[in-house]
């Protein structure tokens, strides 16, 4: 397995410092400029400039970590409806829709595992990549063949939100969606098959046969134990907080032209309006960050987990 350090992990070490910046600025702000500008020794623009830098961090935070969790955001999107399809022979009464998504998933997987292309997505690691093509075809199947009504719903949300308009990207928005997708028990139907799963890899035939697995599939899922158990273990950890990130990405998105020197002073007005909801919203959106952010950091410092993650993007990169 290799043991080599990949690309996605210097993503994500770089996002986490940037997160830790934001965190001392904000720390600056509270302990100090804010004081001073009660004090009448500054005026409140320079208060705007700092927080303005503390949203540029912000941004670049989630950036760099959606970067490199890219190719694991499009695996735990992907896992509910693979499951949900298994379990209905989605495959097999419509071979020609399983194949559209697929053949988009290998695709996904493919430019999600090589540096260039995720180097080509610029500052728009989430509107920039396929993902949202990903969500579109996954949310299209739940709601049409599959009757999944609320997880299709969860799903067309989110793409919408990816694809809508910077007078769309409103923390009020982002906030609606998470909610909506918490009404769909993504994460418990999430983990109550997950388990089921787990049984089946683990050579429990009654499990297998609940999944409805035939002998070809049980032994395509378990030609690759180390993907299969990996992702499978990864999404049970991660599935909410992945959906999450996703939409918080694709919010400061558009704010990338903020550095962490502050706005300038030609901003748009469309991105000087959403400047201004990060910042009325700043609390709300780093205290949503907060615990996503640790579950990151203790997942780096396990070293299967490393070594599993490396693994994943050598088999996805020749897909």
């Amino acid at each position: 397995m290799p043991s080599e350090k990949i690309f996605s992990l210097e993503y994500i070490e770089d996002g986490l410092v940037d997160w830790e910046r934001a965190i001392e600025t904000k720390n600056y702000i509270d302990d100090k400029i804010k004081r001073e500008v009660a004090e009448d020794k500054r005026d409140k623009e320079d208060l705007y400039r700092f927080e303005s830098r503390k949203i540029g961090d912000l941004q670049q935070a989630t950036e760099k970590i959606s970067k490199g969790l890219l190719l694991i955001y499009g695996g735990i999107a992907l896992l509910p409806f693979l499951i949900v399809a298994g379990l209905r022979d989605f495959d097999i009464r419509h071979p020609r829709e399983m194949e559209m998504v697929i053949n988009e998933a290998k695709e996904f997987f493919r430019k999600s595992s090589i540096l260039k292309e995720v180097e080509g997505l610029g500052h728009t690691p989430i509107s920039g990549s396929s993902l949202k093509k990903l969500l579109e075809l996954i949310q299209h199947i739940f709601r049409k063949y599959l009757r999944e009504t609320d997880l299709a719903k969860c799903y067309k949300q989110m793409e919408n939100f990816i694809t809508s308009g910077l007078k769309y990207k409103r923390w009020y928005e982002l906030w609606k969606i998470v909610i909506e997708c918490e009404k769909s028990n993504l994460s418990k139907f999430n983990s109550e098959i997950l388990q089921i799963f787990n049984k089946c890899l683990n050579g429990e035939l009654e499990a297998c046969n609940q999944l409805g697995l035939n002998d070809e599939r049980f032994r395509r899922l378990t030609e690759n134990p180390y993907i299969t158990s990996f992702s499978i273990k990864l999404s049970d950890i991660l599935i909410k907080e992945v959906f999450d990130l996703i939409l918080v990405t694709s919010y400061l998105e558009p704010l990338s032209t903020i550095t962490r020197y502050g706005a300038s002073s030609g901003l748009q007005q469309n991105r000087k309006e959403l400047l201004d909801d990060a910042i009325e919203n700043q609390d709300k959106i780093m205290n949503f960050l907060e615990p996503k952010i640790n579950l990151i950091k203790n997942l780096l410092k396990n070293d299967e987990t490393l070594d599993n993650l490396s693994y994943l993007y050598e088999k996805f990169k020749d897909i």
